[in-house]
């Protein structure tokens, strides 16, 4: 699953903030392979991650509510969070052994 986000507002300490964001996802359960992207000029920060569910729909939950748990952890905020989605796609991968 991929999620963009959008910082708005002063990118001074966006650095020490992706970093922050990076590292929360390891605790949280059934979010596998978390990576984040940053740019520090424009304030896009692309969260990938693997996530251990069964359907499409339960990933996609999942997906938002682990980067929405992350921006919390690093004292960042989600107003809005639901309605602030402007386009969803999906393509299903299944994962095999090499």
């Amino acid at each position: 699953m991929l999620i963009e986000l959008q910082v708005f507002g002063p990118l001074d300490d966006l650095d020490e903030v992706s970093d922050r964001l990076a590292d929360a996802p390891y605790e949280l359960h059934d979010v596998i392979d978390f990576d984040l992207s940053t740019n520090l000029k424009t304030g896009r920060l692309d969260v990938t991650m693997i996530v251990d569910v069964t359907t499409l729909e339960q990933a996609l939950r999942k997906t938002r509510a682990a980067t929405r748990a992350a921006v919390h952890a690093t004292g960042g905020a989600a107003p809005d969070w639901d309605q602030t989605f402007r386009e969803v796609g999906t393509h299903a991968h299944e994962l095999t052994d090499a």
